[in-house]
């Protein structure tokens, strides 16, 4: 006989044996990389950062947040106390288990979601892991461009500098030198990018904003863009091809043969197109739309970017005046349907650009070898050229959306009336 109560259902159903198989498989998981991973790698605990910044950004439980600082207590008493890594250096490194703390409670978020909340929980589950896999492979691929390319085309760029009348690396490398509080500043701006592009990501295209195009994708692309563009000039930087010059004393042009120069295997060929430059500019690119402190910090941030890319001798100036079309075209792409991207000038002027300044300064160093006035002019309007047609090509991308968004509610309206 059944009781009384028994007609009233439980509000929540048990959960499916699978999801809690899958929250063990993401402990171990987490307990494992714990154990391997290096809490002195800054670009990658900035990412696992990123993760934490992400679960913060998207979490609705206040319980979720204290919870998520006793499993990387854990790890990391785990990781130190069995002396299963080396000790990190500075309590940022307490970052990595923060972050891997992080994921593992929003992939139980995922497992035990309502299924109203999965799609919303897998997207932010999804964002917070792409940083740390971007992470890991880069550093699987960028070793591979040093074995791929022994010999590189440093020295062309050098005299391209050169020939602007200044070598910009050489003189912020020395400034740094001198005012060790800026190179502090300029090197944690650096380091930071993933954390910052979180942070971003949470701000304008987190749950409710989806804000396009997505920042993830735009700095994925450029990235695996990036990488096959290395393949075409070669480079490490004026601090690999002058270690011991560097910073003090830029070597004269004078004397100096255009010829691939040979450096060490283990120092990636990632100078040319700059991508942290990439990735700044598109960051500032996406605080359109965002308040006036947002957009002034992220320009500082880019400001910061360009000051440690030179003043660290591992770009030339030039890498940074071709990142400019390179993210130009990035964004272009994902703005404009694929059908339309032919037709599309910020595009084309994007992708046309870097492939012709690879090009130029590859093969026609008799033209531009000695010409400071062809070389400023080509340079100035690259910069400002692809600032113009980013800014046309927001208008245009704003006005569509804007058009797209009246045409739904007149047809919600026209709906509505005849009902």
């Amino acid at each position: 006989m059944q009781s009384r109560d028994s007609k009233f259902e439980m509000k929540t159903p048990p959960k499916p044996l699978g999801a809690w198989f899958l929250t063990a498989l993401l402990a171990a998981e987490t307990v494992f990389l714990a154990s391997r991973m290096n809490p002195n790698a800054p670009f990658f605990v900035s990412a696992l950062l990123g993760a934490a910044a992400i679960q913060v950004g998207t979490c609705r439980s206040r319980f979720e947040l204290p919870a998520t600082l006793l499993p990387a207590v854990g790890l990391a008493l785990l990781r130190f106390g069995l002396h299963l890594g080396p000790l990190y250096e500075n309590p940022a490194g307490f970052g990595l288990f923060l972050g891997l703390a992080s994921l593992f409670v929003m992939g139980v978020r995922v497992a035990h979601s309502r299924p109203d909340q999965v799609r919303e929980n897998v997207a932010a589950f999804g964002a917070a892991l792409a940083l740390p896999l971007f992470m890991i492979a880069t550093t699987r691929v960028l070793p591979e461009t040093g074995r791929a390319h022994p010999l590189t085309l440093d020295r062309i760029l050098y005299a391209f500098d050169s020939s602007l009348g200044l070598q910009t690396s050489f003189i912020l490398g020395r400034l740094l030198t001198r005012w060790t509080w800026l190179r502090a500043l300029a090197k944690l701006a650096y380091e930071q990018a993933p954390l910052a592009a979180a942070f971003l990501y949470v701000r304008t295209m987190g749950p409710g904003k989806r804000r396009k195009p997505n920042l993830f994708i735009l700095f994925g692309v450029a990235g695996l863009a990036g990488y096959l563009l290395y393949a075409l000039v070669p480079a490490a930087g004026p601090c690999h091809l002058f270690p011991s010059q560097f910073p003090n004393s830029a070597p004269p042009l004078a004397g100096l043969a255009l010829l691939p120069a040979a450096l060490p295997a283990d120092i990636p060929r990632n100078a040319m197109p700059s991508l942290h430059m990439a990735w700044a500019v598109l960051m500032f690119w996406s605080t359109r739309q965002s308040s006036a402190w947002l957009r002034i910090g992220y320009g500082l941030l880019l400001f910061l970017t360009v000051l440690c890319t030179l003043g660290s001798g591992e770009h030339y100036l030039i890498d940074l005046v071709v990142a400019l079309p390179f993210a130009l075209a990035v964004q272009a792409a994902f703005r404009v349907p694929v059908r339309e991207l032919p037709r599309s000038w910020p595009f084309l002027a994007g992708s046309v650009g870097t492939l012709a300044w690879l090009g130029f300064l590859r093969f026609g160093a008799s033209l531009w070898l000695g010409s400071i006035g062809l070389d400023w002019s080509l340079a100035s309007v690259t910069v400002g050229g692809a600032v113009i047609l980013e800014r046309q090509a927001y208008r245009k991308f704003r006005a569509s959306v804007e058009k797209r968004q009246a045409a739904k509610r007149q047809q919600f309206e026209a709906a509505s009336a005849v009902l």
